[in-house]
């Protein structure tokens, strides 16, 4: 079982993002967290360099690094894409709050 998992939405939107930005080759899916304050903790998804702290895992084929610290907060983690209203984003969604057969069309 994997870390995380990625939804198909999340992996096309996570291949047109790094070619119609132009990411290079070197540069790694990180997920990690954004902490504002004590309380304030947001997931955040981005692309970036590896450094010496990081940890790396493939994911379907997608080079993701995170901090080792910050697993226990997206661990079992589902990354989706949405392209709802005008608005689009990535989401982490709890594995059982998405149906099973979403992850795997």
């Amino acid at each position: 079982m994997n870390l995380i998992q990625f939804t198909p939405a999340a992996k096309v939107a996570i291949a047109q993002y790094k070619h119609t930005l132009k990411i290079p080759d070197a540069y790694f899916l990180r997920v990690g967290i954004r902490q504002k304050n004590a309380q304030d903790k947001g997931l955040l998804i981005g692309f970036d360099e590896k450094n010496d702290k990081d940890q790396q895992i493939i994911v379907d084929g997608i080079k993701v690094i995170y901090n080792a610290g910050q697993v226990f907060f997206f661990a079992g983690m589902i990354i989706d894409f949405l392209d709802q209203n005008g608005r689009k984003g990535f989401k982490f969604v709890e594995k059982t709050k998405l149906q099973h057969t979403e992850i795997n069309k």
